[in-house]
C-alpha cells in the first residue's frame, strides 16, 4: 500500500532564531548561532560555547502548567509544530479531521529532566520525582 505524506507548513526553533523566517534571514546573512553558554555555569568546563536557543518563551505556545511538566526539548518541538500548523493554513473541519494527525514520541525525555529528577531522588525522596520521569 502506498501512502502519501505532504509537508504543508514549516516551523523552527533554533540557535539562530525561534521561527523559520528569521532563521532563514540569519542563515542568508551568514550568521552563526554559536555563542557563549548562558544556560548554566561553565566555570569548571573546558568548553564554554554551543548553539543555544535564546529568547524562547514557552508561554507563547502552551500554558505555564503544561510548560512546567515538559522538558525544554519538548517545548521546542511543540512550538515548531504549532508554527508549522499555522504556516500550513490548514483548516481542521469535521469532514477532514480524520485525515490530519501528528505523532511525537520520546522514550526517555531530555537531559535536563533526567538530571533534575536524579538530584531530587538523591537529595530528597522518591515522592518528589515527577511521574513523567522514566
Amino acid at each position: 500500500m502506498t501512502r502519501r505524506v505532504v509537508i504543508t507548513g514549516l516551523g523552527m526553533v533554533s540557535p539562530l532564531a525561534n521561527d523559520v523566517e528569521n532563521t532563514w534571514k540569519r542563515l542568508l546573512k551568514g550568521d552563526s548561532g554559536i555563542n557563549t553558554i548562558e544556560w548554566f555555569d561553565t566555570e569548571s568546563y573546558p568548553t564554554r560555547f554551543c548553539g543555544e536557543v535564546k529568547n524562547f518563551d514557552p508561554a507563547d505556545f502552551m500554558n505555564p502548567k503544561d510548560a512546567k511538566r515538559c522538558d525544554v526539548f519538548i517545548q521546542y518541538g511543540l512550538a515548531a509544530a504549532d508554527q508549522a500548523f499555522k504556516d500550513s493554513g490548514i483548516e481542521v473541519r469535521e469532514d477532514n479531521s480524520h485525515r490530519i494527525g501528528v505523532v511525537i514520541g520520546s522514550g526517555i525525555g531530555g537531559i535536563t529532566g533526567i538530571e533534575n529528577n536524579s538530584v531530587l531522588l538523591h537529595e530528597t525522596s522518591p515522592k518528589k520525582i515527577s511521574p513523567f520521569f522514566v
